[in-house]
C-alpha cells in the first residue's frame, strides 16, 4: 500500500494530464473547482490535497469517469513515489 502523499502526487499528476490534454486554462479549472489556481498548482504538485468535492467537480470538468480517474491514479504511482523520495 502507498502513502497518502503518492496519492495526493498522483492524483496532482492526473490533473496536470488532463490539463495538459484538453488544454483549458488554469483559471477555468480553479473556477470549475471551486479553488484558487495558486491550489490548483498546489494539487498538480502534491503540496496540497484535493477535497472529495473538488474531486467530484474534476471528474465533471474533464468528462471522466471514476474508474478512468482511478486507472490513471493508478499509472502515476511510480511516477509519484519516485518524485516523493
Amino acid at each position: 500500500m502507498h502513502k497518502k502523499d503518492t496519492y495526493n502526487l498522483a492524483i496532482g499528476l492526473v490533473l496536470q494530464e488532463l490539463h495538459e490534454e484538453q488544454k483549458l486554462r488554469r483559471e477555468k479549472i480553479a473556477e470549475a473547482l471551486e479553488i484558487t489556481e495558486l491550489a490548483v498548482t498546489r494539487v498538480e504538485h502534491g503540496s496540497e490535497p484535493m477535497s472529495a468535492g473538488s474531486l467530484v467537480l474534476l471528474l465533471e470538468l474533464f468528462d471522466v469517469s471514476w474508474d478512468e480517474f482511478i486507472r490513471r491514479v493508478r499509472a502515476n504511482l511510480e511516477k509519484a513515489e519516485a518524485q516523493i523520495r
